[in-house]
């Protein structure tokens, strides 16, 4: 699928959107050669919440009577971020890649997969040179890619960037921590429904540890019993008041993932002699946000805070008036646009 640059179009607003595990965020760009970068509207909607991003597309950009480019991340259900030691001359042997994500990481159609490798440091291609090295070897299925672009294409959406959605929020973080001289290990930490996967953030770069084998169903059940309900309406609604009693609890929630992390995080320690100091749940919406401080709490480290309002100067990017402030759970969408440089075609393609 080959696109040429929609945003080329003076007349034309585009699309930043995100789809995580948890929410839609949606933010009208008025002109993306603007600098600094411009947001006019945005919004969040429940993950499957087509219908609520339908009706406000239609509200915002009802004048724009045809397609809309988008800037999109996506959290796939089966995308690969792994730390591997690669022999990066062999790179440019076609079945070497293929053959070491079958081997190592069971992916039986690697050829279905689009793969890249990058330096866990800054994020940059690893060329086929050179001997052997840590690399990130990352990727998505054409499968994923596809149904992400029908999904765009069915709201009327142009894409004109797809990008795996963990590993700017990841350089997002990285550089954050650079500004301020911080010399620890941050673990940013992806609670998905059935298992949590942490990156560590550190002094030789991003880190992959095995995944937790308990995801936010551990605290779904947690929450069953605590509070003796059967209906999953009941538990969501339940888990999203974070009233005194609930927090009260809260440590028995997520103490399961929280048992399982804190290992992997000691372990980070031991290996490299470096502390990690801070916890960043991704993606979890407002009234989840409760989650993090006892999950930091149980593996023995302090929530991660930063400022979004404060950040988006630094990055190239302003609200425009009347635009409520971004949270902390728009830092993944946000980082697709955070500095001139990233915005620009990218070759993610089905």
């Amino acid at each position: 699928m080959s696109l040429a640059n929609p945003f080329n179009r003076h007349s034309r607003r585009g699309l930043l959107i995100e789809i995580n595990p948890y929410q839609i965020l949606a933010a009208g760009i008025t002109r993306l050669e603007e600098s600094p970068i411009t947001l006019d509207c945005a919004a969040a909607f429940d993950a499957e919440d087509d219908a609520g991003l339908r009706r406000w597309l239609d509200t915002n950009f009802e004048k724009q009577n045809t397609w809309v480019p988008v800037i999109c991340g996506f959290v796939p259900p089966e995308g690969l971020v792994q730390r591997e030691s690669i022999q990066a001359r062999k790179l440019g042997e076609p079945a070497y890649l293929e053959g070491l994500v079958r081997e190592q990481y069971k992916i039986e159609n690697p050829e279905n997969w689009k793969l890249a490798t990058l330096s866990p440091q800054d994020g940059t291609l690893v060329g086929a040179e050179g001997a052997q090295r840590p690399a990130l070897i990352c990727g998505v299925s054409h499968s994923n890619v596809h149904r992400i672009q029908q999904r765009l294409l069915d709201h009327r959406l142009l894409p004109y960037r797809l990008e795996q959605g963990i590993l700017p929020l990841l350089g997002s973080i990285a550089d954050f921590k650079a500004r301020r001289d911080d010399k620890r290990a941050i673990v940013v930490v992806v609670i998905e429904h059935e298992h949590t996967t942490a990156y560590i953030l550190g002094k030789e770069g991003v880190h992959t540890p095995a995944p937790v084998r308990h995801g936010f169903a551990s605290i779904v059940q947690a929450a069953r019993k605590e509070f003796g309900l059967n209906e999953a309406a009941e538990i969501r609604d339940r888990l999203q008041l974070a009233d005194e009693e609930l927090l009260l609890r809260a440590t028995k929630f997520v103490r399961a993932i929280g048992r399982d992390l804190k290992p992997l995080v000691d372990s980070y320690e031991m290996t490299t002699g470096q502390p990690v100091g801070e916890i960043f749940c991704a993606y979890l919406p407002p009234a989840l946000s409760w989650i993090t401080e006892p999950l930091a709490q149980v593996v023995g480290r302090t929530p991660f805070a930063m400022d979004c309002t404060a950040w988006l100067p630094t990055v190239n990017i302003q609200p425009a008036e009347g635009v409520p402030a971004f949270g902390a759970h728009w830092l993944g969408a946000l980082s697709l646009i955070a500095g001139a440089g990233a915005i620009k075609p990218d070759d993610l393609q089905g």
